[in-house]
């Protein structure tokens, strides 16, 4: 599998958008090209309707996302992912308020009004 973007360096993880591959790669995804990321993740994927970040989570990818508006962090993760460092890093490198993740494929949605709070159990 070749990904098309560039690794994350260590301590730099304020990308607005940072996609965590299976082996806990992590890499700078532009805004909108998680698209392209899927499709190099999964070559033969049928069109599908479900968003890229949906199905890069089933894939075991983990996407964290901030629009640097709205002071909150996105994540769209796998059922199975226990990992909060990461979580709790790129929420203080982008000064988030409040974490909400989604996790696939249950659709279950956590909120957090605290970066600091973020407590992530396998389900």
């Amino acid at each position: 599998m070749s990904v098309p973007f560039q690794q994350v360096s260590p301590g730099q993880i304020e990308a607005a958008n940072v996609s965590i591959a299976p082996d806990g790669t992590e890499y700078a995804v532009p805004s909108g090209m998680h698209e392209r990321l899927f499709r190099a993740v999964v070559p033969d994927a049928a069109a599908g309707t479900r968003d890229p970040k949906t199905e890069l989570a089933l894939a075991g990818w983990v996407s964290l996302h901030t629009d640097g508006l709205t002071r909150r962090v996105y994540i769209d993760a796998p059922d199975d992912f226990t990992e909060t460092a990461i979580l709790k890093r790129f929420a203080r490198s982008h000064d988030a308020e409040s974490i909400v993740m989604a996790r696939h494929p249950s659709g279950n949605v956590t909120r957090w009004q605290s970066p600091s709070t973020v407590c992530v159990t396998e389900q």
